[in-house]
This record gives structure tokens, sequence and C-alpha cells, in this order.
């Protein structure tokens, strides 16, 4: 199943365990990135059950967090956002790449709670992620640029004042450049 390969191979046994709970869900193309020397491959989307996704987040240990992991990527922007939330409370280093994926999405509240949250968050993590991913933070940069032109331009006519582009400049700060 596509979801095994978004967790580092040492997750291996508890997604087996866990991927049957969750049922099936319809496949999107996945987005590659690297964690660690390890190529993970990301779901872009989930269409998982919502309350048996919900179930299987209560979960103890690594499968409810793997769980909020997959829920991070649900069509349900109000249950990604949930996921988010709960997420952000986990300190596991292989959380990252669902973290940062987000900052490069249109929903602006999920984009604010994750800028909020990263000052408290594993700095270290973040920095070997991003530097591992140069050219992946570059598009989801160019995808927050274009997420502000079409929908929150009118909001925030600065593109300096811009939530998303203030979590990128923490972003890109951690990788050790300069923002756009």
């Amino acid at each position: 199943m596509a979801e095994a390969d978004a967790f580092p191979a040492a997750l291996a046994g508890t997604v087996a365990q866990l991927l049957p709970a969750l049922g099936s869900s319809r496949a999107h193309p996945p987005f590659a990135v690297y964690q660690n020397g390890e190529a993970l491959l990301i779901p872009a989307r989930t269409y998982y059950d919502r309350e048996r996704l919900l179930d299987c987040t209560r979960l103890a240990g690594d499968a409810g967090v793997i769980a909020l992991c997959l829920g991070t990527r649900h069509h349900d922007g109000h249950l990604r956002e949930a996921c988010v939330r709960q997420l952000l409370r986990q300190e596991r280093v292989w959380t990252v790449p669902f973290l940062v994926h987000l900052c490069g999405e249109y929903v602006l509240e999920m984009i604010e709670v994750i800028g909020a949250a990263l000052p408290a968050w594993n700095g270290e993590a973040l920095a070997r992620y991003l530097r591992e991913n140069p050219a992946y933070l570059d598009t989801l940069e160019r995808r927050a640029i274009s997420y502000w032109n079409c929908y929150y331009r009118w909001r925030y006519p600065v593109w300096e004042d811009y939530p998303g582009r203030r979590t990128m400049a923490a972003l890109r700060a951690l990788q050790g450049l300069t923002p756009r």
C-alpha cells in the first residue's frame, strides 16, 4: 500500500498493523521527499472514512500519530486542521514532512497554526529536513505565492504581510536561506 512508503522503514510494522484498521483510500500521486537520507512518498490526499480515521488517531503510541499524519492529507479540510493541531503536540521527527507540506497549501488557518508553533517545535529536525529537500521547499514557496495571489491578495495586498509568507520565511531561516 502506498501509505506505507510515507513513513520511515523503522515504522513499517506499526504502519502494516494500522492500515487495515483505516480501510481503503483512493490514491493520488504522492510527493517524494527525503528524511534522514530515506526516500519517502507522502500521499497528496487520502480518502479514508472519517470516523475510522478519527478512531485510529486515538490509538496509543506511534499508531495514533501515524493516523494523525495521514489525517493531515485527508480530503476534508476541517479534519486536516484537527489532525494538524494534535500532530503539533507530538515530538516525533518523522511527522515533519506532513506538517511542512501544509505550509504550501491554501488553508490559511492551518498555515497560521503551524507558523505559530514553529518557534517551539523541533528546529533541528525541521532544519535537516528542509536542507535535504531544497527543491521541494522552493515548490512549496511557489505554491504559497500562487495561493496568496489567487485567494488572499485582496486581504493581504502586500506579500510580506501574508501569514503564509511569514511561515515560509521562518522555514527558510531554519533552512539557512534568505526568503524570497
